[in-house]
């Protein structure tokens, strides 16, 4: 098992996703996906980025983070970009260490979405 740091998934028994954003030896630190991808796009309000968000006008606040998850998902699924792995299978490996904040692990300002 080889986890791609910013790229792969971990579901647990319950379905709850989560994102691997550090691996230090054989301690795997992991972030619940949505909590993640909440914290990977910097909105911006100005008139001349409107289009980003213009497509999210009158949805949750949540949705585009939703959105984000849903995609890596469904692409982790079928090993397009990044791969799915059980919870069980990579407590095997490695000790796995959650994270409940990624705000707080993740300096300002840094973009995943080319990662």
């Amino acid at each position: 098992m080889n986890i791609e740091i910013n790229k792969d998934l971990i579901e647990d028994e319950r379905g709850n996703l989560y994102r691997a954003v550090q691996l230090e030896g054989d301690t795997l630190t992991v972030v619940n996906a949505f909590v993640e991808a909440s914290f990977r796009e910097i909105l911006s309000f100005n008139k001349s980025e409107n289009e980003q968000l213009a497509a999210y006008e009158g949805e949750y606040a949540g949705k585009q983070a939703m959105d984000l998850v849903r995609h890596d998902y469904v692409y982790a699924l079928k090993e397009m970009d990044g791969r799915l792995y059980t919870l069980q299978d990579v407590e095997q490996v490695y000790n796995v260490n959650f994270i409940k904040m990624i705000e707080f692990f993740r300096p300002k300002g840094l973009n995943t979405s080319n990662v």
